[in-house]
């Protein structure tokens, strides 16, 4: 809904719009329903925080003493007021395994394996999150299942909720009963947050309502005027890109159609083709309504319960609260002109592969091409009979309009001409633009490829062909005879309606790291730095480097009072080291998954040992990731555990290498950092293990 001011003189004030809830926000639990029945009952939080001290030492899970009886998940499915809002689902691929599962539907497997990921199945599915491993690979979908279909790392329960009170039960019920409980949006989750043995989730995917608003001022603080936009959790990048078209304006959005926007995205940082321009997601909100542990809904702003704006907007998700809604900034339309850049050294040439016209469906996912380290390349088109091409890199990336990357004949040149392109950066950066490359090693035949995006907001082509033009000639000059042409400007969503269509699971590990601006400014620390880079590539590892600069200035107020990781804002890229020998874990030993940490971690030491003042983005990286506390969080982790143990001092959110999360471990049986485990205290305590 539109508001506008109809009125003139009921005035200026009037027209300045306070938010006010949504309509499913204001249907809230209240005390005197919770009078008889204790399980739903708001949390006291006196005496409370002797929880991680004295407290039960697991999580109760099921068939464990005080696990609910099904009389009692009846009684609670009731209270939330029946109709669906209480699910017990199964993971999709038991319909794949027919001697272990009662759910085995052959239709709906070939389904899975063919043409859901071109739906929103895995998007709308309750229990799916999108990289496989940190569940436990207990029921992938296969056409070739091994062993029984568990429910593994997959919570037991699911609280749909399209209500706060949903919510507000979800949380009392699992504190009151001592139930591990998760929080899941779209399910873009790479290190377990969203997922977890045994748990009830709270599942805010259907909280869809938006509202722009194009004169608000902040009720509390006075501290922004201006256009904004209301946006429920559950709204996804594609859904806020039509918005934008609607109402011809532009939002921090993610760069995924189906990654939730201000949930998990937010609560990390959130970067975006923007971030040099208008900052990091987190740097676009101005307050939010949120659920906390003790059950009780809250106004957050800087001046309202300023300690959970700080916390919640770079202290990580699933971690202090449910988010339920959010003021967010709204901008002018924006355009953004897009640049392509590609070369290769070897007969690499877009990497086209053609399979043969009588492959059939269903087909093993583990399959491979001669001299492949890796079944699915970043970098690569690839045609499947029956299916349009797609090209799994970002559009454009191999020159655009349907050319294949300039192919030079010397690896010294080829490498020279990425270190060219990488000093570059901060020109790039300083114009408020970013850049997405990739740099991959294919097979052991010398052939290494290079993609990237120049994406440049408010600048006309005309003016990005200028700037770019030094470095053109620099490549030029190397033996890497790449041309300059006119780049193509859009507005900074695309002008086609969106549906949202094409996720489904998949299995990556990858570590990830930020590296300082500080880095290029010495030419004999950049050449370190870079070396450090050709070295990882020359393993086998894919490096997808993301230059911006989402500095204090560019954050502006509230963005830059947040917990943001304090090296986002002196970095000049965020990067991924991706290792796709292990495409799918599933079947693998568990020794060697975890051998194969360990190379890639020896690897990501060279990188980290390369930038020490760097840190690393908690949504994208290891969830091994050495000393996280600091990598993660740098200077601001002792204040988020103070809040978090304030505010949550039960321990009842918890997820993986987030603030206080020491306090806790999932034990599993294989010793792999998945979910599939109790969740038990781990006996730490600040200051040392007891």
């Amino acid at each position: 809904m539109l508001r506008f001011n109809l009125l003139s003189f009921v005035s200026l004030a009037a027209s300045l719009v306070h938010c006010t809830n949504f309509p499913w926000e204001e249907a809230q639990l209240t005390r005197n329903e919770t009078l008889t029945y204790p399980d739903i009952a708001f949390g006291d939080d006196a005496g409370a925080n002797d929880t991680y001290t004295t407290g039960p030492k697991c999580k109760v899970g099921p068939g464990a003493v005080g696990w609910p009886t099904t009389e009692e998940w009846d009684k609670f499915n009731r209270t939330l007021g029946g109709g669906g809002v209480l699910l017990k689902p199964v993971p999709p691929g038991a319909a794949c395994y027919p001697g272990s599962s009662p759910h085995y539907d052959p239709a709906k497997c070939a389904f899975l394996l063919t043409n859901a990921s071109f739906t929103r199945f895995y998007s709308d599915d309750p229990v799916t999150i999108l990289t496989d491993w940190p569940e436990g690979n207990t029921c992938v979908a296969s056409p070739f299942p091994t062993g029984n279909c568990t429910q593994g790392g997959y919570p037991v329960y699911v609280v749909n909720a399209t209500r706060v009170r949903h919510i507000q039960m979800g949380i009392n019920f699992a504190r009151n009963r001592n139930l591990r409980l998760v929080i899941k949006n779209s399910g873009h989750d790479f290190a377990g947050r969203s997922t977890g043995a045994g748990a009830l989730s709270i599942w805010t995917h259907f909280l869809k309502d938006f509202e722009y608003i194009p004169e608000y001022a902040a009720a509390v603080g006075n501290y922004y005027k201006g256009r904004v936009a209301k946006v429920s959790a559950g709204i996804e990048a594609w859904e806020l890109w039509n918005h934008m078209a609607t109402y011809n304006m532009t939002m921090v959005v993610p760069g995924g159609d189906t990654v939730g926007a201000y949930g998990g995205w937010s609560a990390g940082g959130g970067h975006n083709s923007l971030s040099s321009y208008y900052g990091l997601g987190s740097d676009s909100v101005l307050s939010f309504q949120v659920v906390t542990a003790d059950g009780q809904y809250r106004s957050v702003s800087p001046y309202q319960n300023a300690d959970l704006f700080f916390a919640m907007l770079g202290g990580g998700g699933s971690t202090f609260g449910v988010l339920t809604s959010a003021i967010v900034k709204v901008h002018p339309l924006t355009q953004v002109t897009s640049l392509p850049l590609a070369f290769s050294v070897g007969s690499a040439r877009g990497l086209n592969f053609s399979f043969p016209g009588n492959l059939s469906f269903p087909f093993p996912g583990n399959f491979s091409l001669p001299g492949m380290n890796s079944s699915i390349l970043p970098t690569s088109n690839w045609t499947f009979p029956g299916f349009p091409r797609s090209n799994a890199s970002r559009p454009g990336a191999f020159g655009g309009r349907g050319s294949a990357p300039v192919v030079v004949n010397s690896t010294r040149v080829f490498w020279e001409g990425v270190r060219l392109y990488q000093y570059f950066a901060p020109v790039v950066t300083d114009a408020g633009g970013t850049l997405y490359s990739y740099v991959t090693k294919i097979g052991n035949n010398g052939i290494f490829t290079f993609t990237t995006t120049f994406e440049m907001p408010s600048m006309s082509p005309r003016e990005v062909q200028t700037l770019v033009a030094p470095l053109f000639a620099a490549l030029n000059k190397a033996g890497i005879p790449v041309v300059n042409r006119l780049p193509d400007s859009t507005p900074s969503f695309s002008a086609a309606a969106r549906t949202g269509a094409g996720d489904s699971p998949g299995n990556v590990y990858f570590a990830s790291r930020l590296f300082p601006r500080a880095n290029w400014d010495n030419e004999t620390i950049y050449n370190n730095t870079f070396a450090a880079i050709r070295t990882t590539v020359e393993a086998g590892y894919t490096f997808h480097g993301i230059n911006h600069s989402p500095n204090y200035t560019i954050a502006g107020f509230p963005g830059n009072i947040t917990a943001i990781n304090p090296a986002w804002r002196s970095a000049l890229m965020h990067a991924d080291i991706f290792d796709y020998s292990f495409r799918s874990i599933n079947g693998v030993a568990p020794q060697a998954v975890k051998d194969g940490h360990a190379r890639l971690n020896k690897y990501m030491d060279i990188i980290r040992a390369a930038t020490p003042t760097g840190g690393s983005y908690i949504n994208e990286a290891d969830v091994l990731e050495p000393n996280w506390q600091e990598s993660f969080f740098g200077s601001n982790y002792a204040r988020l555990v103070q809040i978090k143990k304030a505010r949550d001092p039960w321990g009842l959110f918890w997820a993986p290498t987030t603030p206080g999360s020491e306090a806790w471990a999932v034990i599993t049986a294989d010793g792999l950092p998945t979910q599939n485990g109790p969740l038990c205290q781990t006996g730490y305590e600040e200051g040392g293990l007891k």
